[in-house]
């Protein structure tokens, strides 16, 4: 195998003009660069071609890669793609991918690859050979279709996914299974005696997948840990801790260096003082960290500064420290129903870097002036030391806004005004006022969830929304200044939050849907302040909720990335995430930038593995939040169905939130939770699926049912086991 790739490596070469690169720089470290890109299935980065090759990134030999990468690049034999990634200028075979399947539904999912042009490949479930939810996987494309997503087939699969799965142990005859909670696995796995680990019948257990290669046989697992008794409630949040496998305690290393960092002394002297100013934080009911703080003047020009102070956790948190690597590691907090994971260690998160009311505290401060239309006129920024004067909730806020006596009104009326001014300028130039909700859980003393409660944007959540995304865009917007100031070719290395433009097909799938609700529109790739202007139109119209829903799952996912692409939501051009550096580790990143650029002199070779490095952090933390994301939103799906375990044989209200060919969604009014009514369910006729309109049709009775339309269900049945709540159709509200 290896003689044949080599050949084919030769093949590339020869493919080339020799004249391309001349001999004296055709070294045997271009051979090696170039062979291993010949052989590789993906486009590699510079520091996976160093790993590969016994290069280390702080040697002199990997300026020496980067040099041999470089004209080989201007030679045209290697193809550099626009996330810093390198592959050879030409290949046989452009139709096979390696990437990560996902699964949406029994029926389907997807291949995430690093190609910029097929960087999602659709896979129906019979082209999944025995792939699995997370498996890495060869797919081919099938063939293309005008103006359709790509699609492919599984040909391969080149590793399982080692994450264990949470699930229950079940016996059947002579068989036992192991059904896993998650539905992104759509069978069960069968047993072996040997393989149980000491557990028993009805066992909450994490497995691993042992063998699955044919299948139309059911796949084996084996039993890596018992939890405890399915059903109770303590092991089935713990089974979603293990489940994601997220950290439950940080080791005694980055304890002990943790308590001594938290023990270093203030640097009032070399940091501005502003512990006379007038600074306070606003936050959550039940915050335990507070890592930002806002001040607001008015200057003698007539003008405002806004300060927004940002907890100074580069002070303490020493790059390459064992803490900084299990901070880089966890890459953000996890917040859980019953638990949240954090990314610091509590002495530090909750104690000597939270800005905790009437006490020192080191901060990394923005100041911008506005114009009292909120054109940014100038900026500096600072690292401070402060004294918050007073900490806000949320709910405290709201009610000065509302009317409320305070003794720092004044203040929090006038950044109140001045956030509705961001606010409105905002929208003007393209972001997008997207209606989102936050179910929060009530939890008992055994931590049974009992109430569920909406939190939605209000005029307090809103005011401090705003000072920070002006904030986190005005820090970006110096990085840009500052390179262009240096005369730099390119922007220095940076961490951007972007957000891509929407997928083009479920947009367009999204303006069908309207269409067929009477809505008229001759927009084909708008804008984001052009769908931001559609959203206020149709503010007013009943089925807005559901119209605001469908646009929302039509957009991009917005990640973290080394490379400059804008933020299509916010209608930004420049953004980053600079604001909460206690829960989240680019913000970390971000300030120690800023601070390494304000130095008079840059090195340059640390410029270079800076660019290199902070692509890896970016892709990392960008999967880590990815995780944090699925293990939270089953750790709620676990809230609710415990919930409505409670509840079944009852009637409920609710609102259709999703239609499939299969049934559909219904969202319950009085436990925020989602349930499944099965087509079968749906008695008095024979429903067909209209994709187009996202709704069931009867085809004798002509009933409608589609997104957003209100209906009265009565819960079946909870399958706890897969978090899921079955319903059925009782009847309409009539609304």
């Amino acid at each position: 195998m290896k003689k044949k790739k080599n050949i084919q490596a030769a093949k590339l070469r020869k493919n080339h003009s020799s004249s391309n690169l001349p001999a004296e720089q055709w070294s045997e470290l271009s051979q090696r660069v170039f062979d291993l890109l010949a052989r590789s299935l993906n486009p590699l980065k510079i520091n996976e071609i160093g790993k590969e090759l016994g290069i280390r990134s702080e040697t002199p030999q990997h300026d020496e890669l980067r040099a041999a990468l470089d004209r080989l690049v201007e030679a045209d034999l290697v193809r550099k793609t626009t996330r810093r990634r390198y592959t050879v200028a030409s290949r046989e075979d452009v139709s096979s991918f390696t990437g990560v399947l996902h699964l949406d539904y029994e029926t389907s999912g997807y291949v995430q690859t690093n190609d910029a042009e097929f960087a999602r490949i659709h896979i129906k479930r019979h082209d999944m050979l025995c792939a699995l939810h997370g498996d890495t996987v060869e797919v081919k494309l099938l063939a293309l279709r005008p103006n359709k997503k790509p699609r492919g087939e599984v040909v391969r699969i080149v590793e399982r996914n080692q994450q264990p799965i949470a699930g229950t142990l079940h016996k059947e005859a002579d068989f036992w299974f192991f059904v896993p909670d998650e539905e992104h696995y759509f069978l069960d796995f069968l047993v072996a005696a040997r393989n149980l680990g000491g557990a028993h019948i009805g066992d909450k257990v994490l497995a691993t997948v042992l063998k699955w290669d044919n299948p139309h046989v059911s796949p084996e697992a084996e039993i890596v840990e018992v939890l405890g008794k399915a059903g109770v409630v303590r092991v089935e949040f713990d089974a979603v801790v293990k489940e994601f496998r997220l950290p439950l305690r940080f080791s005694t290393i980055v304890e002990e260096e943790a308590a001594r960092f938290a023990k270093s002394p203030l640097t009032v002297h070399t940091r501005e003082d502003l512990r006379a100013e007038m600074i306070v934080t606003i936050d959550p009911d039940d915050a335990r960290d507070f890592d930002d703080a806002l001040s607001l003047r008015q200057l003698d020009n007539g003008n405002l500064e806004l300060g927004v102070h940002i907890a100074d956790v580069s002070a303490y948190v020493q790059e390459d420290s064992a803490l900084d690597r299990e901070a880089l590691k966890r890459a953000n907090s996890t917040y859980l129903v019953d638990r949240v994971i954090p990314m610091l260690p509590e002495v530090l998160s909750n104690n000597v870097c939270s800005l905790v009311p009437n006490e020192d505290r080191m901060a990394f401060s923005v100041f911008m002036e506005f114009t009292a239309r909120g054109v940014l006129k100038a900026h500096r920024l600072t690292e401070s030391v402060i004294r918050s004067k007073r900490r806000y909730t949320y709910d405290e806020v709201q009610k000065v806004i509302e009317g409320a006596d305070d003794a720092n009104a004044e203040l929090l009326l006038d950044l109140h005004r001045f956030a509705e001014v961001l606010r409105k300028r905002r929208y003007k130039q393209g972001g997008i006022d997207f209606d989102t909700a936050e179910v929060r859980f009530v939890l008992d003393e055994q931590k049974n969830p009992v109430k569920a409660t909406v939190k939605r944007r209000s005029d307090a959540t809103g005011l401090v929304e705003e000072c920070m995304l002006v904030a986190n865009k005005t820090v970006t917007e110096h990085i840009v200044k500052l390179s262009k100031t240096l005369r730099r070719k390119q922007t220095l290395p940076f961490v951007y939050r972007i957000h891509d433009d929407p997928d083009d097909e479920k947009l367009q799938s999204a303006f069908s849907f309207m269409r067929s609700l009477g809505v008229t529109m001759k927009m084909k790739s708008p804008s984001s302040r052009e769908i931001n202007v559609l959203l206020e139109g149709l503010s007013e119209r009943p089925e807005f909720a559901a119209i605001n829903q469908v646009l929302l799952r039509s957009m991009a996912k917005a990640r973290y990335s080394a490379f400059n692409v804008g933020h299509f939501g916010l209608g930004f051009e420049h953004y980053t995430h600079f604001t909460s550096p206690i829960r989240r580790y680019p913000d970390l990143v971000v300030h120690r930038l800023l601070k390494e650029y304000a130095s008079p002199t840059l090195d340059e070779h640390r410029l270079h593995r800076l660019a290199d490095e902070l692509e890896e952090i970016c892709d990392h933390c960008s999967q880590q939040e990815r995780l944090a994301v699925d293990a939270e939103r089953a750790s709620s799906k676990l809230a609710q169905v415990l919930m409505a375990s409670q509840h079944v044989g009852d009637e409920l209200e609710g609102t259709i939130s999703g239609v499939t060919s299969y049934g559909m969604f219904v969202l319950l009014d009085e436990l925020y939770a989602e349930g499944l009514v099965h087509i079968r369910e749906m008695s008095g006729d024979y429903y067909y699926y209209d994709e187009a309109a996202f709704r069931l049709v009867g085809r004798r009775s002509k009933e409608v049912f589609s997104f957003g339309k209100r209906v009265k269900v009565q819960i079946l049945r909870v399958q706890l086991e897969k978090r899921l709540i079955d319903l059925r159709l009782v009847n309409e509200t009539g609304e």
